[in-house]
């Protein structure tokens, strides 16, 4: 399978232009159109480039490639629904940090001592387990 028609229907998928990627990519418009059509392989540099520019990971393009061609659309579209899925939990993560940083900040200074000892001892004993 070629590279460039995944580029192209993730491209698609996007609702994104060739110049649209072409300007995120920081590339000729020519060399997307080559790619697409299967005259050019891109390099690991430009295929980096565009996977950035379509906001996905060079792995899940050559993944992508490996699909029948029947499949590449809905393995594509699950995959952005994964990544969606892994930014949310990232989300609610940091906000989960934060938050707890914010406590961790109001707390006193011999408290945020007694605090750091637990965490300490806590960290100690899960190596021990080796979890």
């Amino acid at each position: 399978m070629n590279i460039g028609h995944v580029i192209k229907i993730l491209r698609i998928q996007r609702k994104m232009t060739q110049e649209q990627i072409a300007l995120e990519a920081d590339m000729a418009t020519s060399n997307v159109s080559r790619i697409e059509k299967g005259l050019r392989q891109p390099s690991q540099k430009v295929l980096q480039k565009l996977a950035k520019a379509l906001n996905t990971k060079p792995s899940v393009l050559y993944a992508a490639s490996e699909q029948p061609i029947t499949n590449i659309s809905d393995f594509l579209e699950k995959e952005g629904n994964d990544e969606k899925k892994e930014d949310n939990i990232n989300q609610l993560l940091l906000n989960h940090d934060t938050h707890a940083l914010k406590l961790f900040s109001e707390l006193t200074p011999d408290n945020k001592s007694l605090l750091l000892e637990q965490l300490k001892t806590l960290h100690r004993w899960q190596t021990k387990l080796g979890q």
